[in-house]
């Protein structure tokens, strides 16, 4: 069997034929992707959801097979409202997710304590923490949480990212994009196989197996 090349988050529409790729959708775009989720992110959303916003994107996964989860939404210490309205907002979409099983596509940018705080009081379906680029120790504490980490390898990683790569288990692991074009999708797999010295097919094939598992509810839907 041949498995595709998965381009788990990415903001724009790049590759064709057999490279399935999962558009990072915010509920005010038009939703002309083939696969994607849909979230408020943290940058960009700076009051309280109201029931409006909520059910937009509660209906998006209940009424559309090709949204296949929620995300990307989340925590970040740098950019966007005050800490403590970030985690309001990031509460209202988790109870969303939890209420219509939906997986979810996480931002985080150093506020990694309060995400995992939150995934132990709220966290009760799949989850992935996206553009992770931290070291094998934070990995570690995320991955026992029972998360997913997305990465993005690419031509000039430091030896902490290197490293944090080699860790992390094959079969708790996604590779993306996000909104770098510097690689592409089919470059990283290259990378992160020559990486950790595997045949790409093997990656290629286990991260199929993640991605399927991560999203079962709905890409059962997709692969008859």
């Amino acid at each position: 069997m041949n498995f595709p090349i998965i381009d788990f988050h990415t903001h724009s529409q790049r590759e064709q034929n057999d490279i399935v790729e999962v558009i990072s959708l915010h509920p005010s775009k038009p939703k002309d992707k083939k696969y994607y989720t849909i979230g408020y992110h943290p940058w960009w959303t700076l009051e309280i959801l109201s029931t409006n916003q909520l059910n937009t994107i509660k209906n998006a996964f209940l009424d559309d097979p090709f949204c296949l989860g929620l995300g990307e939404f989340g925590l970040d210490n740098l950019k966007g409202a005050p800490m403590e309205l970030q985690e309001k907002i990031f509460e209202q979409q988790l109870n969303i997710a939890n209420e219509v099983n939906a997986p979810v596509v996480i931002h985080c940018v150093r506020a990694f304590d309060r995400l995992l705080r939150m995934k132990h009081a709220l966290g009760q379906t799949s989850w992935a923490v996206h553009g992770f680029v931290r070291n094998k120790t934070l990995a570690k504490q995320i991955l026992d949480k029972g998360i997913y980490l997305s990465v993005a390898p690419h031509g000039q990683m430091n030896v902490v990212f290197e490293e944090m790569l080699k860790y992390v288990p094959l079969d708790r692991i996604f590779i993306e994009t996000d909104s770098d074009t510097s690689c592409n999708i089919s470059q990283r797999y290259c990378i992160f196989a020559a990486l950790r010295n595997l045949p790409l097919e093997e990656i290629q094939e286990q991260l199929y197996i993640n991605f399927n598992h991560f999203y079962s509810s709905k890409w059962k839907y997709h692969i008859g």
